[in-house]
């Protein structure tokens, strides 16, 4: 037997041709009416399983156009559709002369037990002729077909925005909801922050004090290893009141408000690096900064971003014969960045995260003293102006920190 299979779904048409040439048929495709109708008139199938709602020319169209042709008129016809599935289908679908109106989807077994019975009752004269329906009487039942189809499908859609705008609300409600908490939460922990280091400064003060008392008061009743105690106590004490000063500015930024305006982040750059260069006059640095660089941004938190990077660059090229600090704009994924490049003593890239991590150091507090805090607020202040920060180094060779706004 000869299949002819009509579906704008290649899936669809796939399925029903394996399931059939198991059983031993011979299956043509066509992907519309229209093809379809053009594999009728050359191949002259023994059966046509067609779908309803397709491109160029539909189902019914299709049917309409194949009972205008005597000799291929008789062909047994079966509609099997997923979307045209109520009573008026049916109907006009029986009435143009289709054998059956199947709704998909159906196992392949059943597919088949089904068409099936569709053919013995056909065979058996159980089917009945159909009336022919004149184009006219067509052309309204088909419309009313299609017009009820839209109708549904409006309703739907209607139905499924008038839900989609109540899930909106409340999925707004919940995000303003959860932003409020978040902010809450947050003006919480900094607040805990800045108490716990501000508190924790009159203890350690009171603890560096009468450390330096035991040793100008009873220096002589303390030997060698009595003084290097108290001189350790007094080191520690001091690097604790460091860390307390680093929590209390990295706290002190993420409660700044950011105003943008436009900056001038060339004509800042060559204002810290003559500040640089007074605090430091036995060290030569060639200091290069680009002009134009010029961003939108607030201007004080820009600031401390450029005094850390340049401040480190020109701390870790202190040990270089040749020290280079430069500043310029550059791009990083298809966006405008800036950079500070140095060709001081550099890092193990592996560790790079560690960073921007507060008192994470790569080189001992002896060799280049500092806080620890100064990549930290960095990462804040840039994050907070919506934009990101990575670095790029070797070991004895320098490094760059790249940042977008």
């Amino acid at each position: 037997m000869k299949v002819l299979v009509v579906d704008d779904s290649r899936s669809d048409r796939k399925i029903i041709r394996y399931n059939f040439e198991w059983h031993g048929c011979h299956v043509l495709e066509a992907s519309n009416g229209k093809q379809g109708l053009e594999q009728v008139l050359t191949e002259s199938p023994d059966l046509i399983i067609s779908d309803c709602l397709m491109p160029v020319m539909d189902g019914f169209q299709f049917l309409q156009e194949l009972k205008k042709l005597d000799h291929l008129r008789s062909i047994p016809f079966v509609f099997y559709s997923a979307v045209y599935t109520g009573n008026k289908e049916a109907e006009l679908a029986a009435s143009l002369g289709a054998l059956a109106f199947l709704e998909k989807p159906k196992r392949p077994d059943e597919l088949w037990e089904e068409v099936g019975r569709i053919l013995a009752a056909q065979s058996a004269g159980k089917g009945g002729a159909a009336r022919e329906l004149r184009e006219e009487e067509f052309l309204k039942n088909y419309s009313n077909v299609v017009a009820g189809k839209l109708e549904e499908r409006v309703r739907e859609l209607s139905e499924s925005n008038e839900s989609l705008l109540r899930l909106n609300g409340e999925l707004e409600r919940r995000v303003v909801d959860r932003t409020a908490q978040l902010e809450a939460a947050n003006r919480e922990l900094e607040m805990f922050s800045y108490s716990v280091s501000h508190d924790l400064r009159a203890p350690l003060r009171h603890i560096d004090g009468f450390s330096q008392a035991l040793i100008d008061e009873y220096t002589t009743r303390l030997n060698s290893t009595g003084r290097d105690y108290l001189d350790r106590i007094r080191k520690s004490s001091r690097r604790m009141m460091d860390m307390i000063d680093g929590i209390l500015e990295l706290s002190r930024h993420a409660r700044w408000k950011i105003v943008k305006e436009k900056v001038d982040l060339s004509a800042m750059a060559r204002e810290i690096g003559v500040m640089l260069a007074r605090s430091h006059p036995d060290r030569e640095v060639d200091f290069d900064v680009a002009d134009g660089v010029v961003v939108r941004g607030d201007v004080r938190q820009l600031k401390v971003v450029l005094e850390h990077l340049l401040a480190n660059a020109w701390k870790f090229t202190e040990q270089t014969e040749e020290a280079r600090v430069e500043f310029y704009a550059t791009q990083w994924d298809g966006r405008s960045a800036c950079a500070v490049r140095d060709n001081g003593v550099g890092f193990n890239m592996a560790y790079a995260e560690k960073l921007f991590s507060p008192f994470q150091r790569l080189h001992s507090q002896e060799q280049f003293p500092g806080r620890g805090i100064g990549l930290a607020i960095v990462r804040r202040i840039v994050n907070r102006h919506g934009g990101k920060v990575r670095t790029d180094a070797e070991p004895g060779k320098g490094a760059t920190f790249t940042f977008t706004l």
